[in-house]
């Protein structure tokens, strides 16, 4: 019996290792940002690059020339219920934290939709922002 949980515990975490190595690899890329501020109207635009470095997904966003390191991993959340993309990073010494959806485009590239935040001030309104697969470098 004892062997039996330890097999079924080392096949779970493979499951999980799967499917986490799946979608790191599915949002691997360069994408084109489109986002509003935190309580705010304001609009910008930049790119965004995805890519896995030692086993961590790593986030460089560049906004009006500024570029902001990051990283991301996925997350459960509704109480485990659903997996959503966390990204982390920190600008102008303010941490940041985006919760996003994973969509498939019609040409089976990632669509990313998330919210912004500063986890750790109260905000009235959330930002938004949404990132598409750059095509002009293909």
């Amino acid at each position: 019996m004892a062997k039996l949980m330890v097999l079924m515990c080392l096949f779970l975490s493979s499951v999980v290792y799967a499917e986490d190595s799946f979608q790191a690899r599915f949002v691997e890329g360069e994408y084109l940002l489109i986002g509003q501020g935190v309580d705010s109207d304001e609009t910008y635009q930049g790119r965004v690059s995805i890519y896995l470095e030692s086993d961590q997904l790593i986030v460089k966003r560049t906004i009006n020339n500024k570029v902001v390191m990051g990283d991301a991993r996925f997350e459960k959340a509704l109480n485990g219920e659903a997996s959503v993309l966390r990204i982390r990073f920190t600008d102008n010494g303010v941490k940041h934290e985006t919760t996003c959806l994973l969509r498939s485009d019609l040409d089976n590239y990632a669509r990313i939709s998330c919210y912004l935040y500063y986890p750790d001030q109260d905000i009235t309104k959330p930002g938004l922002e949404a990132l598409f697969i750059d095509h002009s470098n293909s």
